[in-house]
């Protein structure tokens, strides 16, 4: 079966299952079966549907059960060596990239709350060391190696006959696997930047350490009790963004970190064609014989089910 078709399939499965599991929880299986579901929702959804079910799914619907394709997987899902010319580009965007997703978020939520979006509050957490690194494992280690996999690994080779428009498909579907509104415009820009590096660079690692260093930051700045130096991260986040001359220096700082990651961005693909790696081609230019993304009825299908997802969480929100 074509790369195209097999990946397809297989990430339409991983959307199914995930969504399930949102309506299990949403439902009050936890409370029948006297489990925390958000720890054993997090378990299944990071090993279970972004780990488990990519690989065996490529190996069974793709590669056919055959043995000797177990050895081509690492090569499916990117996992091979970096150059360390592109994970020292990629440490050097790290921290802007963080400033774009930071205002990518900041803004898409402020419409929607200008529009009258709500959200329920959530509980504070125990600021443990404990709690910390239990967090920092969930919420960092685990997407960061997982969601990389199936969405910079499995959709990129899926999606690579495409051309450059994989970075696309690969930052929309990410996006809609949040199956939540509020996390739609940051994790686009993320899953965006992330399917570049993978796409030029031939290797899902640097795009794990950035995914990593993303959601770590976002869980520390809020252990600042635990750790007062972890509050300077805040307060340098209020000050930006709560402050007349904090946003301008937030516009700058905004401005410069867009050329910054679209230099580097342009660096990888220049050194990835001058090496052979990508076609000297428009970036943007399908493979001969590529089906067109518009008639991909996979894909509509699957952008249908998280679009759908996501507008329940935006009507949600209005209620």
């Amino acid at each position: 079966m074509k790369p195209r078709v097999g990946g397809g399939i297989v990430y339409f499965l991983v959307v199914l299952m995930t969504l399930l599991l949102r309506i299990s929880q949403r439902v009050g299986v936890d409370d029948a079966l006297g489990v925390d579901m958000s720890l054993l929702f997090t378990l299944v959804v990071q090993l279970c549907c972004f780990g488990l079910l990519p690989v065996l799914g490529w190996w069974i619907i793709v590669g056919r059960c055959q043995k000797d394709e177990i050895r081509a997987l690492p090569r499916v899902f990117y996992i091979s060596k970096c150059h360390m010319r592109d994970f020292a580009r990629t440490l050097l965007i790290t921290v802007p990239l963080l400033l774009l997703v930071g205002v990518a978020a900041g803004a898409w939520q402020n419409f929607l709350y200008l529009t009258g979006f709500e959200t329920g509050g959530s509980s504070a957490s125990e600021q443990t060391a404990a709690a910390l690194v239990a967090e920092i494992a969930l919420s960092a280690v685990l997407p960061g190696i997982f969601e990389e996999l199936t969405h910079r690994g499995l959709l990129v080779t899926a999606f690579r006959d495409g051309g450059g428009k994989v970075v696309l498909v690969s930052a929309l579907l990410f996006a809609l696997m949040h199956q939540n509104v509020m996390q739609f415009a940051h994790t686009f820009v993320l899953g965006a930047v992330l399917a570049c590096i993978v796409y030029c660079t031939g290797s899902v690692l640097p795009a794990m350490f950035v995914h990593f260093f993303n959601n770590f930051i976002s869980i520390v700045q809020s252990y600042d009790e635990l750790v007062p130096a972890f509050g300077i991260i805040g307060a340098v986040r209020s000050w930006l963004y709560g402050s007349v001359a904090g946003v301008a220096v937030l516009i700058l700082l905004a401005a410069l970190s867009v050329v910054a990651v679209a230099f580097v961005l342009r660096a990888m693909r220049f050194d990835a064609v001058r090496e052979g790696r990508l076609s000297d081609a428009p970036f943007f230019r399908s493979e001969a014989g590529a089906i067109p993304l518009s008639r991909d009825i996979l894909l509509i299908g699957t952008v249908a089910v998280g679009a759908a997802a996501t507008l329940f969480s935006l009507v949600w929100g209005y209620l």
